[in-house]
């Protein structure tokens, strides 16, 4: 039997050993609206993979020790985490959970084709991570960052047009209504979003880490920037044409003309990356 029927019994076991921790993974990206980005990231990895399918695969070799201890370890922790249930709430639980499913997979990975593919299929490894939820207290620090970055950009923007307007922390008192930033309206979706494509767009079009690690950087102000437009534009409306605005699917479901706002930015900072990594060959 070849290595790839090997590692496809491998899939097909870790499938079935693992099922209950994967189906709350699968339930908790349809029932929570932050992560419904979730399940298309192995597929997102699997193409990744396939795209360069000749790079990496080109040296295979069984790695028994590395592959074999990275599974024992994180079969291990997986006991103790599951052991422990009762000491995390169940949302960090999953997020711990999630990463050490990781680890064993990629433990397996590792045994059945070796160290050298292991590091050229870095980075579609490394993109499963995006699969972990985030862990709550990292997930309220960035909704906050969001919620206070946004209520600034939407408080000067609106405050640029001339239109009367007070402030009180995430309150805007408007002529005809008062308006709240809350963390609802903190862009955290549409944001993720742009972090998972981000990290796509620079590893597919920049070369050298500075240009990438660049991007990355530049993608937290775009994300406020347009989130700052959404509120302040959505605002204006309310006040000059109908307040109904706030309740409409504008509001509610037009976050995707916003969005591919963001990326025609993010995509302006591609090309400027660009034009500098070229200069500097």
């Amino acid at each position: 039997m070849n290595r790839n029927w090997q590692f496809l019994l491998f899939n097909v076991a870790f499938m079935i050993t693992f099922f209950g921790p994967l189906r709350e993974l699968a339930l908790t990206s349809w029932r929570n609206e932050y992560y419904t980005y979730i399940p298309f990231i192995p597929f997102i990895s699997a193409y990744l993979i396939h795209d360069d399918r000749q790079n990496i695969f080109s040296r295979q070799e069984y790695s028994l020790i590395p592959g074999l201890a990275l599974i024992g370890i994180s079969g291990l922790l997986l006991y103790v985490v599951h052991a422990h249930a009762s000491c995390a709430g169940s949302d960090d639980r999953l997020s711990i959970t999630t990463f050490l499913l990781i680890m064993l997979w990629t433990g397996g990975f590792t045994l059945f084709y070796g160290i050298g593919t292991l590091k050229a299929a870095a980075f579609p490894l490394l993109f499963l991570l995006f699969a972990v939820p985030i862990p709550n207290i990292a997930l309220e620090k960035a909704i906050s960052l969001l919620q206070i970055g946004s209520a600034e950009v939407a408080y000067w923007l609106l405050h640029a047009t001339g239109m009367p307007l007070a402030r009180d922390g995430f309150v805007f008192h408007l002529s005809k209504m008062d308006i709240e930033v809350a963390p609802q309206c903190s862009g955290i979706r549409s944001s993720l979003s742009l972090v998972i494509t981000g990290v796509l767009a620079a590893y597919f079009f920049l070369r050298t880490g500075w240009a990438r690690a660049l991007l990355m950087l530049s993608l937290v102000p775009i994300a406020i920037l347009k989130n700052g437009i959404r509120i302040a534009t959505l605002a204006i409306l309310a006040i000059y044409w109908d307040e109904k605005i706030l309740s409409s699917d504008l509001h509610h479901k037009g976050g995707i003309v916003f969005f591919i706002f963001a990326l025609l930015i993010a995509g302006a900072v591609i090309v400027l990356l660009r034009k500098m990594e070229s200069r500097k060959k």
